[in-house]
């Protein structure tokens, strides 16, 4: 289930770049309309100086027919302060089957000089992009109209028409995206004895203007969503309201999640059927395991590994999962298809489980979510057997009827059974039950499943040359990282080049001996690297004294929140973890110490760092471990953040320092 999602800056005008020269001659000179011209000596909203365009003006039209279809009008008027502003010129609209444009018209007013329109027919339609090979074969399409003249000073506008089949009948208005709003508007005309339910998002409920069937929302003087690197996902922080609609005698189709996992139940009845096939090669699979665990294990790994990501999405087929049989026998599926045929193999091991429908950007769905289909992958629920414990299995989720429910992702084919991978862990999923659907937040695994350890026991030389082993172990995320980054190096001398990226993000000056990883192709064991290295001038010398750093590899600091501007959205992290070093480096004979980097201990709560230095009989011994234990730190903490962060890289930094000890008399 990955139904293809607008992105912010999709969801009002493109992404491309109109040019003063594009499209002038095939455009007409035509009068733009009035609620267009209005706009030309507007007010701007507030705005800083690094604004691309502003939001003069917004409006949707949604007109509701007596059979369920729905005609909306979106209207748009930007004023373009900026070159990089140019891409609001570029009218980007993604559509289906069901939600068909009838149509587009765009018009250019320019700072000086007369207005021009683009109509419909010069619009051109396009698949999407960024999709490759034939990962997905989708009914979704894009048109595209480009305004010319969208330069600076200009005021580009357009009208877009829809015509809207959806499964659920349902709207969304999103005012707020990242230009500041001067005014947005929506209005909806139901028919006679229709009912609406409107759920304001991330902003105070507005009353509407009502007027016999029609009714009204205005905003105005909507500030802009700051873009800021881990921040959530803009479904978290948008300005928007969830309208449901209730057509004359009709019960509503959807008034709840339980409502909607009974939808989906019924869209997925029949498809976990298992095939004759698929009970063969259970059988096969499983030969000789007596262990239930590991017979789990074994279906699972073979629904990642051997069954491709493919997603054809045409149609209803975008939400209802292929039948197990079908994904089987073509070894190829997509998240939800994935997830059907782990299902039936499950069964025939005596293992009920169940589809949980999630979104892979934590946060894009909250407690406060209304019910509605904006998620855009599938995982499964695995009800766990009395008999089967095993503490590898962390991704469990208690439920009073069920019982224990073990999480997994058959798509992901780097993390496995038992563990959820960090972009999922604490979002919440529609739990799909024989009694309807729930809502429930999926867990976050502890710090300890996810991590770097390293241990270097190093030799210093005279010349201050540094020359010995490193053993590194990932678990966890980084684990399935790594494994992903090793599937993707198939030439010759590729596991070279990521050792060296590991080393060089540390080191200035070394040379690789020798790199080994182990346990690649078990997802249950860590990924292990063991390095043997020379890194020539490590230590610096100046007279009597070698300045040595004790912290050999790793970097924990991040320059995140070092920007000019004070930072407004929390900072999200993919998964709790904990990381930890161990170095040792030997000193030469006739140095003894003379000063050492002072001990830190630092604990936010949020994330905890501990580093000591120590110097016994010749031997320089450096500890450190990095806890990060919540997934988001809201704004109001960054700047204790920023201070860990600031903390950390001056202990990274910090050197010991040797001298010569004097000959004895």
């Amino acid at each position: 289930m990955s139904p293809v999602r607008a992105t912010r800056h999709q969801r009002t005008a493109g992404a491309g770049l109109a040019c003063a020269t594009l499209l002038l001659a095939g455009a007409a000179s035509a009068a733009p309309p009035a609620w267009l011209q209005a706009q030309v000596g507007a007010a701007l909203p507030a705005h800083d100086d690094k604004t691309a365009a502003v939001v003069l003006y917004s409006e949707t039209l949604l007109n509701a027919a007596p059979g369920g279809r729905l005609r909306r009008v979106d209207r748009r008027v930007y004023r373009i302060l900026r070159s990089d502003g140019a891409e609001r010129g570029t009218v980007f609209v993604p559509f289906t089957p069901r939600s068909r444009v009838t149509d587009l018209h765009a018009w250019c007013i320019p700072a000086t000089g007369r207005g021009y329109e683009v109509r419909n027919r010069d619009a051109y339609e396009t698949a999407l992009g960024g999709i490759a090979g034939s990962e997905l074969i989708t009914d979704v399409r894009a048109r595209v109209l480009q305004i010319p003249a969208a330069l600076p000073g200009s005021i580009v506008g357009y009208e877009l028409e829809r015509e809207l089949e959806p499964y659920l009948l349902a709207d969304e208005w999103v005012f707020q995206d990242t230009l500041p709003v001067r005014e947005a508007r929506y209005s909806v005309e139901l028919p006679p004895g229709w009912e609406y339910h409107a759920t304001w998002l991330n902003h105070a409920e507005e009353p509407p203007q009502a007027a016999g069937r029609s009714l009204q929302w205005v905003v105005h003087d909507v500030s802009a969503l700051h873009e800021e690197p881990r921040m959530p996902p803009w479904q978290q922080l948008a300005g928007r309201v969830w309208i449901s609609f209730t057509p004359a005698g009709r019960p509503p189709a959807v008034r709840s999640w339980q409502d909607l996992g009974s939808w989906y139940l019924e869209l997925a009845r029949g498809r976990r059927d298992a095939s004759p096939e698929i009970r063969q090669k259970v059988a096969e699979l499983t030969a000789g395991t007596p262990q239930l665990l590991e017979r789990m294990r074994a279906v699972a790994r073979f629904v990642q590994s051997d069954v491709r990501y493919v997603a054809i999405e045409l149609g209803i087929s975008g939400l209802q999962p292929r039948a197990a049989a079908e994904v089987f026998a073509h070894r190829y599926g997509d998240c939800k298809d994935k997830v059907t045929l782990l299902s039936s193999m499950l069964r025939e091991l005596g293992v009920d489980s169940t589809y949980l429908i999630v979104d892979s950007e934590r946060g894009a769905v909250s407690a406060s979510t209304p019910p509605n289909l904006g998620f855009d992958h599938v995982i499964l629920a695995i009800v766990l057997p009395e008999a089967v414990h095993d503490p590898a299995l962390l991704a469990l989720l208690p439920h009073p009827q069920l019982g224990r429910l073990l999480l997994f992702d058959p798509t992901d084919p780097y993390t496995p059974l038992g563990a959820l991978p960090g972009q999922l862990q604490g979002g919440y999923g529609l739990l799909v039950t024989p009694a309807g659907g729930e809502l429930v937040q999926l867990p976050q695994l502890p710090g300890s499943w996810s991590g770097v350890q390293r241990v270097a026991h190093l030799t210093l030389d005279t010349s201050g040359a540094l020359h010995g082993e490193v053993q590194e172990m990932l678990s966890g995320d980084p684990a399935a990282h790594e494994r992903q980054v090793l599937a993707s190096e198939r030439l010759a001398g590729g596991q070279t080049r990521i050792a060296e990226t590991h080393l060089g993000d540390s080191l200035a000056d070394f040379r690789l001996l020798r790199a080994e990883v182990s346990n690649v192709a078990d997802q249950n064991l860590p990924v292990e690297w063991s390095y043997r290295l020379d890194a020539e001038r490590y230590a610096k010398r100046s007279g009597e004294l070698v300045v040595v750093r004790p912290r050999v590899l790793g970097v924990e600091a991040s320059r995140l929140l070092e920007t000019p501007e004070p930072r407004q959205n929390p900072v999200e992290f993919d998964a709790a973890v904990e990381d930890a070093d161990l170095f040792e480096i030997e000193v030469p004979a006739g140095y003894q110490l003379d000063d050492l980097p002072p001990p830190v201990d630092l604990d936010y709560g949020f994330a905890a760092y501990h580093s000591r230095t120590e110097f016994a009989a010749h031997v320089l011994r450096y500890r450190r471990t990095f806890e990060l234990r919540a997934l988001s730190v809201p704004t109001a903490r960054v700047g204790e953040l920023r201070q860990l962060y600031r903390s950390i890289a001056a202990d990274e930094r910090a050197a010991a320092v040797l001298k010569r000890a004097a000959p004895a008399p």
